[in-house]
């Protein structure tokens, strides 16, 4: 098992730490209450330096990145950030990153913490092209600050009047300068932050003590996934997988529908142009405990609609809640249906409902 880079630092934060594929993780500092709510209604921090990172180098790196991805890549610039969606020839997802210029190099942060995939992925196509992907897992920090507080946080730091949820910026933060990069993939305004080790061990004890007086704090993995499954975004292994597409999954938002030829990208555009699509990613609130573990089966009355695919619980309401995949005429916009999870011989009605950063009609 490894550790992240930041781990003494959790440690002296009395975490709790559980263990996420090959990495052990502050789960949580003492009071996952407190933590949901930092994120959800003042301001947090997380460390996500789990995620598996890619550095892409040569003179032909961004060019082969906007062949065998779905956005736009040609014109990503330094203190730029791109999401993208690495999809096979069907148009099923075999990673979502984000995309930034560090020091000269394109930086692609994986959704997964084992970057082997994405790394096979991309060698796939590289034949005499000048581009090499290399895995730099541990030689960034990645963190993520989130809450309604965020953009004043932000500002606190940084010599900006005014910060926005859509800003990207490199903020210059006592002798350290780091690019902090908007992320709208969460129901709240959130910042995602890429720093060094020896930047990061130096700035995150402050940052953490600067939290105090913003009403804020540290929050644990289990923060986050709260944050994550209440916003609708889905995770590696659970949502993110060639069983789904990126239309599936409410990632278009990484598509380009304009830009020239990607793999996977004739099934994509069929799909948005001849109204294919077969499910969508929802939120579920199950009205009971579950004890099993996803996958599990949604019906209405005796029809199968979808698939459980995420299950957690609410540390500030001690209730469940869930991600699905369900077919498209029951992923309704503004009609909280009524459905059933199948765990064992029980089944557990549940409200299904669109992730609030998607409510957009069809």
């Amino acid at each position: 098992m490894k550790k992240l880079i930041l781990h003494k630092f959790h440690k002296s934060m009395q975490a709790a730490f559980d263990t996420l594929d090959d990495r052990i993780i502050p789960y949580h500092y003492g009071n996952p209450v407190t933590e949901v709510n930092a994120l959800m209604n003042s301001v947090g921090l997380t460390d996500r330096s789990y995620l598996g990172k890619v550095r892409l180098r040569g003179k032909d790196a961004l060019d082969l990145l906007n062949r065998i991805s779905t956005n736009d890549m040609s014109k990503l610039m330094l203190g730029q950030v791109c999401d993208t969606l690495f999809t096979t020839p069907k148009g099923r997802i075999i990673d979502y990153c984000r995309a930034f210029i560090l020091n000269g190099d394109i930086i692609l942060i994986s959704s997964y913490s084992n970057t082997n995939h994405l790394i096979n992925w991309i060698n796939r196509f590289v034949i005499t092209e000048d581009a090499e992907a290399m895995d730099i897992s541990d030689d960034l920090v990645w963190l993520m600050l989130a809450g309604p507080d965020s953009c004043r946080f932000i500002e606190s730091l940084s010599a900006e009047k005014e910060i926005t949820a859509e800003d990207n910026l490199w903020l210059n933060f006592g002798n350290i300068a780091f690019p902090v990069f908007s992320n709208k993939d969460y129901l709240v305004p959130a910042y995602d932050i890429c720093i060094s080790p020896d930047e990061a061990r130096e700035i995150v004890p402050e940052l953490k003590e600067r939290l105090l007086f913003s009403e804020g704090s540290m929050a644990g993995y289990s923060a986050y996934q709260t944050l994550r499954v209440e916003s609708g975004m889905p995770a590696w292994g659970n949502e993110l997988s060639e069983n789904y597409n990126p239309h599936e999954a409410r990632l278009i938002n990484a598509v380009s529908f304009t830009k020239g030829c990607y793999t996977g990208q004739e099934v994509i555009a069929r799909l948005d142009a001849y109204d294919k699509v077969q499910k969508y990613l929802m939120v579920i609130n199950p009205d009971d405990t579950i004890d099993f573990k996803p996958p599990l089966d949604i019906y209405l009355d005796d029809e199968k609609i979808g698939t459980l695919t995420s299950l957690i619980t609410n540390p500030k309401t001690n209730k469940p809640v869930g991600l699905g995949y369900v077919s498209k005429n029951y992923a309704l916009e503004n009609i909280n249906l009524k459905a059933d999870i199948v765990a064992g011989n029980k089944r557990i009605n549940s409200t299904l409902r669109i992730p609030p950063k998607n409510l957009t009609s069809f």
